[in-house]
């Protein structure tokens, strides 16, 4: 008997120097066996632990634990006979005071003789910080991927609209709400503005717009701290009822969206039910909010960026037609007094040479001399005056303009020209056909002056949906890059010239050169349909 007695008191010497937690629970769930440190856990003496429910001591609950709160794995060693294994949540009384803690809790069969299972060893593990570090890389990682969702989301799209919608959209599926909007400031009318929204009504946000400090929204915006509420309905600061009369809003998360210290608007996320937001929560919903700011900025600095180049796409058309205008009158006035008067000037000099006595030799020669001289002159007028505005242009249209053009300049400078035309032509609008034949008869001056080449092609294509333009030579060709970036060099300037100019029609402009291997322009140009 004493060496029975010596065993059991070892045994029992064994199990309450565990640190882990033994309980043995018959097949009715109550406790017939437990370790010292369930009892230091609960506070409880044994009398108070033993025949009690197992679940009443660990879970503070009145029934067994089932799915989907938990999985009782006491109930599969009794089906299997086998040992398992779970993971739970449990809740103890401390002091007055509710704790959570997570168990890993291992259940073994104690068998008879026979075999028999006849109770359930449970062994259990305080899991709880490597469980609470576990949950917070979970959070943390969620919190990545949702970040990088909304930098995904945001960076697809420079217009204002499309990266706001899209943003507060993932928002809401990140936080699982169905709920919120998006309120930019408006400076013009010194506001705060629902620029998007989602499960708002449309009569309640055309009706809200708010000043700063007004409201839950204008507070955010006024003091750039983040207000989240558990219960609108129940707090002072919702200044627009309709929050909670027409809209039903209870759980409210207010952010600002604030880029280089400036708040540019709120973000707002709400559901119809109450909700506890967490730390985490408002860490997420402030580094979304600041993803937000900067693709708000961003898009903004897009339509400035687009209003200027607007701009100044009307004062480009403004200055070309400008110069349009300008060379018309020049040309026309040295056709209608420069040139006639040379015209009148060589005529008279050769009347002059006609009435002189036949041995005034001296004389005609010099006069025939001056003859020769103002017919040169005149006929560089009249170069002068088609390169300013040739009248083919105006009266025959692009493709004759463009062959005179080509002919006239390069074949006087000992370049061989291929000129040809695919597809149908037809009359483009005024103000195309003169920019096409401004850019090529850039293109011709470059060949003629600096390529060096002995051979040239220009082709003009005519599509139904866009004109294209090639102009090649076999020269010596030049670095583009340098010559583009040298604004001083009149080169650079043309070829600049030439790439706004097809630019104000939507069109492309690309060209390929390099030292010893010629030069290739090629424009593109679309045309709107019933262009003729």
């Amino acid at each position: 008997m004493a060496t029975v007695r010596d065993s059991t008191n070892y045994l029992r010497a064994m199990i309450d120097s565990l640190e882990d937690e033994l309980l043995v629970i018959d097949r009715d769930y109550r406790i017939i066996e437990v370790s010292d440190a369930v009892l230091r856990r609960h506070g409880k003496s044994r009398e108070q632990v033993m025949g009690q429910y197992c679940y009443e001591i660990s879970h503070g609950l009145p029934e067994l634990c089932q799915p989907p709160r938990h999985e009782c794995p006491l109930r599969l060693v009794w089906e299997t006979g086998k040992a398992a294994r779970a993971i739970h949540l449990h809740l103890y009384d401390s002091g007055g005071v509710k704790h959570e803690r997570y168990v890993d809790i291992i259940a073994s069969p104690v068998k008879d003789g026979g075999g028999k299972v006849i109770a359930v060893a449970e062994l259990l593990r305080d899991v709880t910080e490597s469980k609470q570090m576990e949950l917070k890389i979970a959070e943390a990682h969620r919190s990545l991927l949702a970040l990088n969702t909304i930098a995904s989301v945001v960076s697809q799209s420079l217009d204002l609209d499309t990266v706001l919608r899209s943003a507060l959209d993932k928002t809401l599926e990140i936080m699982k709400v169905d709920t919120g909007g998006i309120l930019l400031w408006d400076e013009e009318r010194q506001m705060l503005c629902y620029r998007v929204y989602h499960g708002l009504s449309d009569g309640y946000v055309q009706g809200v717009c708010c000043r700063l400090g007004e409201g839950v929204a204008g507070r955010v915006a006024q003091t750039g701290e983040a207000i989240l509420l558990e219960d609108i309905s129940k707090d002072s600061r919702a200044a627009h009822p309709g929050l909670i009369t027409t809209e039903g809003l209870k759980a409210f998360a207010s952010v600002p969206l604030r880029s280089k210290e400036k708040v540019l608007g709120v973000l707002n996320i709400a559901s119809h039910d109450s909700r506890q937001f967490s730390s985490d929560d408002l860490q997420l919903l402030s580094n979304i909010a600041a993803q937000v700011a900067v693709a708000v900025e961003n898009a903004k600095l897009h339509q400035e960026i687009q209003r200027q180049d607007e701009a100044r796409g009307e004062l480009l058309r403004e200055i070309f037609s400008i110069q349009e205008e300008e060379r018309k009158r020049i040309a026309r006035e040295l056709h209608d007094e420069t040139s006639q008067t040379l015209a009148s000037l060589v005529a008279n000099l050769e009347a002059v040479a006609g009435s002189l006595p036949a041995d005034a030799t001296t004389v005609k020669d010099r006069l025939k001399k001056l003859q020769s001289l103002s017919i040169g002159i005149l006929d560089g007028m009249h170069r002068l005056i088609y390169e300013l505005r040739p009248t083919l242009l105006d009266d025959l249209g692009l493709v004759a303009a463009a062959r005179w053009l080509a002919e006239k300049n390069l074949k006087s400078a000992g370049v061989a020209i291929n000129f040809r035309v695919v597809g149908v032509e037809r009359r483009l609008s005024t103000q195309l056909e003169t920019t096409i034949f401004r850019v090529i008869q850039e293109a011709i001056t470059n060949i003629a002056r600096h390529a060096r080449a002995n051979k040239a092609s220009i082709a003009l294509h005519f599509t139904r949906g866009a004109i294209k333009v090639d102009i090649k030579d076999n020269g010596a060709g030049f670095d583009v890059e340098e010559a583009i970036s040298s604004k001083q060099r009149p080169r650079g300037l043309g070829l600049l010239g030439m790439k706004e100019r097809v630019e104000l029609f939507n069109g492309s402009f690309s060209i390929r050169s390099h030292s010893g291997g010629g030069t290739e322009i090629r424009i593109k140009i679309p045309l709107e349909q019933g262009v003729v």
